[in-house]
């Protein structure tokens, strides 16, 4: 249906365009007839054909800019992130949650340290996964393998997260940790029906790298996720 009134749009501006191209040639037709007639009248044909020509420069960078934006609306980008240092959206994203969360990345130090903090005197904000597991929710986390971190910090945070996990897998069989035998090059943070992703720079913390949020229903969300599904198949479990 959307791509049925697209073309009855694009039809219209065609239309449109030719209707005032048809116009366009008939003043200037009428124009040059008049060009030695009343002086008024030949200046009002003027001001008529140079306001038409306007008209019909600016519908065509109507129509190109329709175009371009129609090609991002196939996209199904809700936001462009310029950092990922929003703990109050994640916070957000994750409360919202009914079914799934997937996340891909190399430590995942901040999402555990951030959402599962199981001290009793925690935040209810620093227990919004725990929350979400006591609610059903699946969560699935995919890291390198210790062997692809590229510092001692990397490796001590990734140290912490495993004993977190394994505290947290007690207790709520929902959350799964996997890990993979390549460098991390892509981060995943999918909730439900909508996903953030993103790349890994080596040397940049994630926080301060773009993302893309998008519907899981975008072409480029969709070879994202299939790539978390990939990925998780083949990967070790914890």
């Amino acid at each position: 249906m959307d791509i049925f009134g697209k073309n009855i749009r694009i039809s219209a501006i065609l239309i449109i365009s030719v209707i005032l191209v048809i116009i366009l040639i008939v003043l200037i037709i009428v124009f040059w007839q008049l060009e030695d007639c009343n002086g008024k009248l030949s200046g009002f044909m003027a001001s008529l054909t140079a306001g038409l020509l306007i008209a019909i420069i600016q519908l065509g960078i109507a129509w190109y800019d329709y175009i371009k934006n129609s090609e991002l609306r196939k996209l199904e980008l809700k936001e462009i992130l310029y950092d990922r240092d929003e703990r109050n959206k994640y916070e957000a994203f994750i409360k919202s949650s009914k079914r799934q969360i997937d996340v891909m990345g190399v430590t995942a130090n901040r999402f555990f340290s951030h959402f599962a903090d199981l001290d009793v005197n925690a935040s209810a904000g620093a227990k919004t996964l725990i929350y979400a597991l006591e609610h059903g929710v699946t969560v699935r986390i995919l890291l390198p393998l210790d062997k692809y971190l590229p510092t001692e910090e990397k490796k001590n945070a990734a140290k912490i997260v495993s004993e977190k996990y394994r505290e947290l897998h007690n207790r709520y069989k929902g959350i799964e940790i996997r890990y993979f035998d390549h460098s991390p090059a892509h981060s995943i943070f999918r909730v439900d029906d909508t996903c953030i992703v993103g790349p890994v720079f080596p040397k940049v913390e994630s926080k301060y790298t773009p993302a893309l949020y998008l519907l899981n229903s975008s072409p480029m969300a969709v070879k994202y996720i299939s790539y978390f599904d990939s990925e998780w198949e083949d990967a070790t479990p914890a």
